[in-house]
């Protein structure tokens, strides 16, 4: 049943007939030989069925710090440096760095392809994760062939940690109340990682002073200010949004924004 507890070795509650088509997500391995799915993670289980009840999804729900990628998982990451005709991106600190090719984005050819500089992130979509070679991102959505979401994210935005759990819960979990509360407050935009990173910008984000044009004489100057705090009142919140109960969220809202 899902909610239950799991450790690795359990045996696993779920429909074993073999006319149900099942996905494993993390937290399950599929044994190759046996064709026996097991838990490899300690946690909560997750079934989902589908409404005609010929596909099911098991994972298991933990809060690890440790990310590994997964195909098709979407994934913030920094890029690092240059390796041949690839970006060098790391996902997380002290993680091993993944590749994404200068041509994994939308008509990108030899002659027409981003030049991304270091330090800047990236939204993207792990095309390829498997453990004995180089994990390999990409900026396309292969759905539609077009950016999709994909690619350089502005830098007027400001990125930061929260945990797996929580991640996962912003960006699969239809019901979260969090952005719902947080929209009611500001508008933003928002990009989560499923490895924990977030980017999110209200109004014109967090761009410097330098950054700005000097207007003509006698017209006024936009003030960034409200935009700044706003971003990173947003970001506060989101991050003390882990450890908050339902009814302690509107509460930590007004104190984000305060004075705002």
């Amino acid at each position: 049943m899902s909610g239950d507890l799991i450790i690795p070795g359990d045996f696993l509650p779920i429909d074993t007939d073999s006319s149900i088509k099942t996905t494993i997500g993390p937290g399950i391995y599929k044994n190759p030989q046996t064709q026996s799915i097991l838990p490899t993670n300690a946690g909560l289980i997750n079934i989902q069925k589908s409404k005609a009840g010929t596909n099911q999804l098991v994972y298991i729900e933990s809060n690890s710090k440790r990310y590994t990628p997964q195909t098709n998982d979407f994934v913030i990451g920094i890029v690092t440096g240059v390796i041949g005709e690839s970006y060098k991106v790391q996902l997380q600190d002290f993680s091993p760095a993944v590749l994404l090719s200068m041509m994994a984005f939308p008509n990108a050819t030899k002659k027409n392809r981003p030049n991304l500089k270091i330090g800047q992130a990236v939204y993207a979509r792990v095309s390829e994760a498997i453990p004995e070679i180089e994990t390999e991102l990409e900026c396309i959505d292969p759905t539609t062939g077009k950016e999709g979401g994909f690619g350089l994210l502005d830098e007027s935005g400001y990125i930061f940690e929260v945990n797996l759990n929580f991640a996962r819960e912003l960006l699969f979990n239809a019901n979260s109340i969090f952005l719902e509360k947080l929209a009611s407050k500001c508008k933003f935009e928002i990009a989560v990682g499923i490895n924990g990173k977030v980017w999110i910008k209200c109004g014109e984000g967090i761009k410097i002073e330098k950054d700005r044009v000097v207007p003509e004489e006698g017209k006024p100057v936009r003030d960034n200010t409200r935009d700044l705090k706003s971003t990173l009142a947003a970001a506060g919140f989101l991050v003390k949004c882990q450890k908050l109960r339902v009814d302690q969220i509107d509460a930590e809202l007004q104190k984000q924004f305060k004075n705002i």
